[in-house]
């Protein structure tokens, strides 16, 4: 594995300015007119992960995915759901979810604060309060 300069070398090798404030990654012909984006994608190209996480051998070509990784060593999950106790490590997830409450949280669990959109939902819930 090269260090991260010289792989911060080749990656610059591969970024090509065009016309129109656009780059060009001269090895599969990706356009982009953002450089920041150019870098996470030319850091795919060279296989260049610099964002190292400190706990395991995992490593990133982008600072927010280590920061949503950490949350697997951490077990924190700061996105919550309005309409249930749930809560997730990342946002998408939690987007993810919010697909399962059509319309407001009209069926509420009497034995904790857990509401649901759907009878059903609240019916399968409270079963686990049985078990």
């Amino acid at each position: 594995a090269g260090s991260s300069s010289s792989a911060s070398h080749e990656e610059y090798d591969l970024l090509v300015p065009v016309e129109g404030g656009l780059y060009l990654c001269s090895q599969c012909g990706y356009v982009n007119k953002k450089r920041g984006l150019m870098r996470t994608h030319l850091r795919k190209q060279t296989g260049e992960r610099p964002f190292q996480c400190h706990l395991c051998p995992a490593a990133f070509t982008q600072k927010g995915n280590l920061t949503a990784h950490m949350r697997t060593h951490t077990g924190e999950r700061p996105f919550s759901c309005d309409c249930c106790s749930a809560s997730f490590p990342e946002k998408h997830s939690l987007v993810y979810h919010l697909r399962t409450h059509t319309g407001n949280c009209a069926f509420s669990c009497d034995q904790c604060n857990a509401s649901f959109a759907k009878k059903t939902s609240l019916t399968r819930h409270i079963n686990t309060h049985t078990k």
